[in-house]
């Protein structure tokens, strides 16, 4: 009888509430430690496809300075569609319009921004002056497009969009400030 006395007052542990109070403070750490880990991934993703459509601006300036006597043509030459690690996103040269289009998988959503250039010493701000989404690259003069209602007036492009440019609905938190 002595034995059974002893074992119970050496036996120690958590009880049922601890443990389960223990579990749920794990839970809302680990929550809170993969949302702050997907915004990460997130921004990397876009970060990278910027990266990207920076040098298909590159191209389409190059194609720009070169063979100015042609009247039709192929924006697109010498950049081929890229995508990114686990297919986040896709960047592409329209060949009609030499639109670079940047489409991010960041939800279950494709969200997209435009880069469109601009005609010669056009911008966007009526000041005359460079805004925030605009950038002169290449000899061109660029304009971030995240919202379709941004798009700036079809007088001032470089080249009308086609048909096949989807339509910009990106949404502004998670790119660099070039593109705001």
């Amino acid at each position: 009888m002595k034995q059974a006395t002893s074992l119970s007052s050496s036996q120690r542990g958590f009880t049922l509430i601890q443990v389960m109070l223990i579990l749920g403070l794990l839970g809302v750490v680990l929550t809170v430690a993969t949302s702050a880990y997907l915004k990460h991934q997130s921004k990397h993703y876009v970060k990278e496809a910027l990266v990207e459509a920076g040098q298909a601006r590159q191209v389409v300036a190059e194609n720009a300075k070169s063979d100015a006597a042609e009247t039709t043509k192929d924006w697109a030459k010498g950049y081929a569609k890229k995508t990114g690690e686990n297919h986040a996103w896709t960047v592409y040269v329209d060949p009609i319009s030499a639109a670079v289009v940047v489409t991010l998988w960041l939800s279950k959503d494709p969200q997209t921004l435009l880069w469109v250039p601009l005609k010669d010493g056009s911008t966007q701000a009526e000041s005359g002056s460079v805004s925030l989404g605009q950038m002169s690259e290449g000899g061109l003069n660029w304009v971030c497009v995240l919202k379709d209602e941004s798009m700036p007036d079809v007088s001032k492009l470089f080249a009308p969009l086609s048909a096949t440019v989807p339509k910009a609905d990106f949404s502004g938190d998670l790119v660099t400030s070039d593109c705001r």
